[in-house]
């Protein structure tokens, strides 16, 4: 059965998106040996190098790819899927804070030296 123009385009982007997580294994690994054992000035600075340019990477794709996300409101599917997940994580977690986004981080620092200031019992 011959495959569809559809299909044939939707595996490329599959194949496409599974590419991309390989090179950024690769790169993450690259980073990690640059970290732990290069020694030479020039392999550090291609550390730096390295965080730089994903740093651009992530800001283009950002920009051009963030609108995509305005499909789950948009699409039906796509919406009730959305509404799966979450309900799918009230089920898991009890509820869901959807001020997760608004903590206090003083607080939690805070919270963090206090333990680790507490003597071992």
């Amino acid at each position: 059965m011959p495959s569809e123009p559809g299909n044939t385009r939707d595996i490329s982007v599959l194949q496409l998106l599974t590419k991309l997580v390989k090179e950024t294994d690769r790169l993450v690994r690259l980073a990690d040996d640059i970290d732990t054992h290069a020694s030479t000035p020039q392999a550090k600075a291609a550390f730096n190098l390295i965080g730089s340019e994903v740093s651009n990477i992530l800001g283009i794709v950002r920009t051009s790819l963030e609108p995509l996300y305005r499909l789950y409101e948009l699409d039906p599917g796509m919406k009730k899927l959305d509404q799966n997940r979450r309900n799918s994580v009230i089920r898991e977690y009890g509820t869901v804070d959807d001020s997760a986004e608004s903590y206090d981080e003083q607080a939690l620092w805070a919270d963090l030296k206090g333990k680790n200031q507490e003597p071992p019992t």
